[in-house]
């Protein structure tokens, strides 16, 4: 057997064992490849459910955990409600330690207005790093809709909020950039990065040029904006194409992979969403994000099948799978 990578499961194996998980009548959609949040049908009303690790930071890793798993239930159009957590800590970790876990998710709690319902904390010698796995359950925001990245329809345009990188520029400016001899005022901007890693204004805002309208939203977490547009396109089983040069990249983060050596558009990106919406609609949709003071972009368009980036040299790069995530190159040493 091959030896998998580190980060997210290879899309054949994740094709693999997805193919033996059961899933019941009251499962309006359920997991798949692409696929960040749960819908389950109940009585009355539908739920939305996600559930996420945070494995590869240090910084404010309870705080982020909330975020990162809210951001699912923004995209889908799902308001967050309730979270559960599950806390592993190494064996030497201390009471402080875990306190300052537990206060960055009071943090985020209180910034997405949901409550604490279960979870679980121990130390075990089976991790040498912190790990918080959260699971977030939320309902609809237009009462019995919600957005899946299943619907993404060729035609459709491609639009991106804030910037590529955001949560990995965040995270290794943070803990490297001293280290990496990043100027202060640069240090400085991009700690407020943590300001944008929400989706939930972007999600708000985008919902007023109407639900029907957006066919798909997507967190670009792991693999960065690129694997975010990879994964709609599977989720959806269409193509498409991405143009390099539109691709919104801040300063910080161009400094970053400048001096990393590191691609942008495959940095972790918790905060930028990828948006499917009709072409009709897309000049409305970036107008209206702009409006409340979000940057947003049409970064390119749906096809029927063929997935590529188009480089800003004009060359055509067919994308057969979502890349490796750069962070884990940096942490990992690759």
């Amino acid at each position: 057997m091959n030896k998998l990578p580190l980060g997210k499961v290879p899309i054949d194996v994740l094709r693999r064992i997805l193919s033996i998980a059961p899933t019941g009548e009251d499962v309006i959609v359920g997991p798949g490849i692409g696929i960040d949040a749960a819908v389950l049908s109940s009585k009355d009303n539908i739920i939305i459910a996600a559930c996420d690790p945070i494995t590869g930071a240090s910084k404010e890793i309870g705080w982020l955990s909330v975020h990162v798993n809210a951001n699912d239930i923004y995209a889908s159009a799902g308001k967050p409600r309730w979270y559960i957590a599950t806390l592993l800590f190494p064996k030497d970790a201390t009471e402080k330690l875990i306190l300052e876990v537990m206060m960055g998710i009071k943090e985020g709690l209180e910034e997405v207005g949901a409550s604490l319902v279960a979870g679980h904390t121990e130390l075990t010698d089976r991790v040498t790093e912190v790990v918080v796995i959260g699971t977030m359950i939320g309902a609809p925001m237009v009462p019995g809709r919600y957005v899946s990245n299943r619907d993404m329809k060729p035609g459709d345009a491609i639009l991106m909020t804030k910037g590529a990188g955001i949560e990995g520029t965040w995270i290794l400016l943070s803990e490297l950039g001293h280290r990496l001899g990043i100027p202060e005022d640069i240090l400085r901007k991009a700690s407020k990065f943590k300001e944008m890693i929400s989706v939930g204004k972007d999600v708000r805002t985008l919902l007023r040029i109407g639900i029907d309208n957006i066919h798909a939203m997507h967190d670009a977490t792991e693999g960065g904006v690129l694997g975010a547009v990879f994964e709609v396109a599977e989720a959806s089983k269409v193509g498409f194409e991405i143009y390099e040069e539109e691709v919104l990249i801040r300063e910080e983060t161009r400094v970053l992979a400048e001096k990393l050596g590191i691609d942008p558009l495959k940095l972790i990106s918790s905060g930028t969403l990828i948006v499917a919406v009709s072409k009709e609609h897309a000049e409305e949709a970036v107008k209206v994000l702009r409006k409340e003071g979000i940057d947003a972009t049409i970064i390119g368009h749906a096809t029927e099948d063929e997935r590529a980036l188009i480089k800003k040299s004009g060359e055509k790069v067919r994308i057969h799978s979502p890349p490796v995530d750069e962070l884990w190159r940096i942490l990992g040493g690759g």
